[in-house]
């Protein structure tokens, strides 16, 4: 019988489809019912493009079906690696078949790594210039969310950036969820901030998204980047609205 991944072939069904099946099957590990839009991916991916000319290491973690993936692909350049972490196994099942279909990550096929794991099993001896998350910390607990970010921080080169998004509304949201859920909420969103804390922070917010988000860049103390400036610790929001 035809897997999962194969009936959701980019040439029928898309991985929208397969994203949506597996929000259905378990809405906290997906976080969402549609992968990230084009333009949140823009902005979460906007620190490759900003980066230096020399190689760069670079992590995905929440692969899902490849939106921020092939967002990557589209800026990386001729020397960068790219390995994408998806505990999933049929979103990192489809990933795989995709880099042999898709064009933007067919034409870096040999420097993509799609690894089917957690990202509390990456290697502590790995290190990355830049991170690039699509996981879903609203539906982590607090602890879950701070572990995720000791690890995040135990592989990112100093000087390195991460970029994550967060849902505007959460308070709202708050109202109309049982109570684990706004516990959740509440107690990643305060592992985040003293997470941010420690690093030199920029947010952008994508109104455009569904639903609309925060990206969040934010840059390792240590070896600067070329449009590193002085500030450490400082947030500023734009919004982009095309």
């Amino acid at each position: 019988m035809m897997n999962l991944a194969a009936r959701m072939s980019p040439t029928r069904f898309g991985g929208h489809a397969l994203f949506a099946a597996e929000a259905g099957r378990d809405l906290r590990t997906t976080g969402a019912i549609a992968p990230s839009s084009p333009r949140l991916a823009r902005a979460l991916t906007e620190s490759i493009a900003r980066s230096t000319d020399t190689a760069l290491s670079i992590l995905e973690v929440g692969a899902g079906t490849g939106a921020l993936s092939r967002a990557i692909a589209a800026r990386i350049g001729p020397e960068d690696t790219l390995t994408c972490v998806e505990r999933n196994p049929r979103l990192a099942e489809y990933l795989r078949a995709e880099i042999g279909v898709d064009p933007a990550l067919r034409a870096h096929a040999e420097r993509i790594v799609i690894c089917q794991a957690d990202i509390a099993d990456l290697p502590a001896t790995e290190q990355y210039d830049v991170i690039v998350v699509g996981l879903p910390f609203a539906n982590f607990t607090e602890n879950e969310t701070r572990a995720i970010c000791a690890t995040l921080d135990g592989v990112l080169k100093p000087g390195g950036r991460i970029t994550y998004f967060s849902y505007l509304g959460g308070a709202a949201v708050d109202r109309f969820v049982g109570d684990r859920h706004r516990q959740h909420r509440r107690g990643s969103a305060r592992a985040l901030a003293e997470f941010r804390a420690r690093f030199r922070q920029d947010r952008i917010t994508v109104w455009t998204n569904f639903p609309p988000a925060y990206a969040w860049t934010l840059t390792k103390p240590g070896a600067a980047q070329p449009d590193q400036v002085d500030g450490a610790g400082s947030a500023r929001t734009e919004p982009i609205t095309a």
